[in-house]
């Protein structure tokens, strides 16, 4: 297939069009960094967390990463802040002199406004389709996600649209569970994990679901090269008969059932490997 091929245009047709309302067009434009200024009657203070984030951006900052940020003049030739004050700090911290901006010519409450219609009602951007991009772009964490499901003779989803009757045995969807074990160093684990599943039942698509793989997996990265036990666990009792009396348990205690899940597995896979 031709890259070509994965490109499409922006096509509305077919859908009902809105009327837009009467506006300022904004205007892009470089605009100094020290020119800008932070509103705190609207904008969110930066902790310690914001400050991690920063210098996440600076640390490997690329303009093709860089998106414009949203201003409004304010008094004094100044543009306050809308969107994007993470990365004014990081294009400072850069030493950056000047970074894209889209100026919106609005008042101090409309740019309140349009902070938490940005904050709020944008569209998230769901884990599959940052694996697919990262997949794309040749990402250490994504390749070695991918290796380490494919392994195992199973694929890791680049998609979750899919309905509950038309998932597959060996297909995983459970990307932010995978993507944490793999850059914990257990890729090993899942490969080992994935692969004793399909030994066990190679057609059962609901072993594949996020709620049996979560716990699954996780014990299996508390007891990584137990291959053998893995299979015995599976083997001496149906492993849904276990979720079912670890969720019963996490009831009576009030414990989170994920927790108990991923308990019984261990216990179980301890005695079959002969763990004190």
């Amino acid at each position: 297939m031709s890259p070509l091929d994965e490109l499409r245009p922006v096509s509305v047709e077919g859908i009902a069009p809105f009327p837009l309302a009467d506006q300022p067009a904004p205007q892009l434009m470089w605009v100094k960094v020290a020119d800008l200024v932070i509103d705190d009657r609207y904008q969110r203070p930066l902790n310690t967390s914001n400050w991690t984030a920063i210098k996440r951006i600076a640390r490997d900052f690329r303009w093709s990463r860089f998106s414009p940020v949203m201003v409004a003049p304010v008094e004094g030739g100044r543009y306050a802040v809308i969107d994007g004050q993470h990365r004014a700090h990081a294009a400072a911290l850069c030493g950056i002199r000047s970074i894209p901006a889209m100026v919106a010519l609005v008042a101090p409450q409309e740019q309140a406004l349009a902070f938490v219609e940005i904050n709020t009602q944008q569209i998230r951007v769901s884990p599959h389709v940052v694996y697919r991009a990262a997949l794309t772009a040749g990402e250490p964490w994504a390749l070695a996600c991918c290796e380490a499901v494919a392994a195992a003779g199973c694929h890791l989803m680049t998609r979750n649209n899919v309905s509950k009757n038309e998932k597959k045995p060996g297909q995983i969807y459970c990307i932010g569970l995978i993507r944490n074990l793999v850059n914990a160093g257990h890729g090993q684990a899942v490969t080992d994990g994935l692969s004793t599943l399909r030994e066990y039942d190679s057609e059962a698509t609901a072993n594949y679901s996020d709620a049996f793989l979560a716990p699954w997996l996780g014990a299996c990265a508390e007891h990584p090269g137990k291959r053998e036990a893995y299979l015995n666990v599976l083997m001496a009792r149906r492993p849904w008969l276990v979720i079912s009396s670890a969720d019963k348990l996490a009831e009576e205690d009030g414990r989170p059932k994920l927790a108990c899940r991923r308990e019984f597995f261990s216990m179980m896979m301890r005695h079959e490997g002969g763990d004190k």
